[in-house]
């Protein structure tokens, strides 16, 4: 009985390292029971603009689309992803993502969809889609996924590394 309880323990620990690992936001909107189902049933992030997780609603951002498809490669390259596959005409990109602990590897696909120009600023949409290969659950990996991909893409952006 000692040793069953033993691993409970190990496992659980193991779930709440690899949670906090994946910057998992549990105590934020809709709640820790919510997110909690969704991390540890799906194994898949994909933004909306309406998503009731806030770090899972598409950005948008205030460059052209070329601008944005060009961020985005340089930040997939920053986050040592692979590209493994690239449209320069419709603004599209297939990568592979590892995740942080057991190092599986993820897909991450965006489809950078130009908005317009309103009073001369254009602005441009990166809807995401983070799935896992393997697994049930991705305890927050995708989700982490996106996140870092926007926080990269935002930091060139800002600093004006743009080629």
């Amino acid at each position: 009985m000692k040793i069953v309880i033993a691993v409970i323990i190990i496992v659980v620990l193991i779930v709440i390292a690899t949670l906090f690992k994946n910057h998992a936001p549990l105590f934020d909107p809709p709640g820790l029971k919510k997110r909690l189902a969704v991390y540890l049933t799906t194994n898949t992030a994909k933004t909306s603009d309406d998503h009731p997780f806030a770090e899972l609603r598409t950005p948008v951002f205030d460059v052209g689309p070329d601008e944005l498809y060009i961020a985005v490669k340089d930040a997939a390259i920053d986050l040592s992803w692979s590209i493994l596959d690239s449209d320069d005409v419709e603004w599209r990109l297939d990568m592979a993502a590892k995740s942080h602990i057991l190092l599986f590897v993820d897909d991450v696909k965006v489809e950078i969809k130009p908005l317009g120009c309103i009073d001369g600023v254009t602005s441009t949409a990166l809807p995401i889609h983070s799935h896992s290969r393997i697994g049930k659950a991705d305890f927050a990996a995708n989700a982490d996924h996106v996140q870092q991909l926007v926080k990269a893409v935002n930091e060139r952006l800002e600093l004006g590394f743009i080629h």
